[in-house]
C-alpha cells in the first residue's frame, strides 16, 4: 500500500504540485520547504542534495521560482513530460484565483479581514523556511556534504533578502508570535504544514482585531 502511495506516476506527480502550488504563500522561498516535507521527507523521490541542486538553478533562472523549482523536479522525474505536467499544475491554482477575485479586487483590497489573514500566512510562511532550512542545515552537516552546505548557504542568503524585501517593518508582535508557534509545531512536532498556514490565517483574523 505504501509503495503504491509513494509511486512516481505523472498523475501523482501533477496533483502534488497542483497541492503545494495551492499552499505556496510568501513567495518562491516557501517552495523550498514544501518540496523538503513532500518529495524528500514523505514521497522520497529526490534526495536533500538534488532538492538543493535543483531550487538553486530555478532562483538563478527567470520567471517565478516556485514554478521553475516544480519544473525542474518534474524534468528531473520523468524528462519534459514531467516538466510540462508540472508547469501546469504549478500555474493553475494561482490562475484560477485570480479569475475569480478578480471582479472583487477593489473589496478584497480595502478588507481588513483578508489583510489580517495574510499577515498570519506571511508569518507561518516564514516560519516554514525558517524550519525546513535548519533541519536541511543539520543533515548536511552531519553528512559533511560541503558542496551541498554551499548551495544551501546561497539559496538560504537569497530567501533572506527577498523575504527582507517583502516583509520589510511590518513583522509585528502577533506575527512574531505565529511565527514562534508555527516554527515549533513544524520542527519539533512536525504538523502539517499546510494546516499550520490555514490556522496562521484564522490566528491573524481573530487576534488582530483583538490588539486594535
Amino acid at each position: 500500500m505504501n509503495n503504491e502511495k509513494n509511486s512516481k506516476t505523472l498523475p501523482s506527480l501533477f496533483l502534488q504540485c497542483f497541492l503545494m502550488s495551492m499552499v505556496t504563500f510568501g513567495g518562491g522561498s516557501t517552495i523550498i520547504a514544501l518540496l523538503q516535507k513532500n518529495f524528500v521527507e514523505k514521497l522520497k523521490w529526490i534526495n536533500e542534495s538534488e532538492m538543493l541542486e535543483l531550487v538553486a538553478l530555478a532562483q538563478s533562472s527567470l520567471g517565478a521560482t516556485s514554478v521553475n523549482t516544480t519544473m525542474l523536479v518534474g524534468y528531473k522525474l520523468f524528462g519534459l513530460s514531467g516538466a510540462v505536467v508540472c508547469a501546469t499544475a504549478s500555474i493553475l491554482p494561482p490562475l484560477v484565483v485570480i479569475t475569480i477575485i478578480t471582479p472583487f479586487y477593489e473589496i478584497i483590497c480595502s478588507s481588513q479581514i483578508a489583510a489580517n489573514a495574510l499577515n498570519g500566512v506571511r508569518a507561518c510562511a516564514a516560519a516554514l523556511v525558517t524550519s525546513v532550512s535548519l533541519s536541511l542545515a543539520i543533515s548536511l552537516c552531519k553528512n559533511k556534504d560541503y558542496f551541498s552546505i554551499a548551495i544551501w548557504i546561497c539559496v538560504m542568503l537569497a530567501a533572506i533578502v527577498f523575504v527582507g524585501k517583502v516583509y520589510g517593518s511590518k513583522i509585528d508582535l502577533v506575527a512574531l508570535v505565529i511565527f514562534v508557534v508555527s516554527f515549533i509545531l513544524i520542527f519539533r512536532f512536525k504538523f502539517n504544514p499546510v494546516t499550520i498556514i490555514f490556522v496562521s490565517a484564522i490566528m491573524g483574523i481573530v487576534v488582530y482585531p483583538l490588539i486594535k
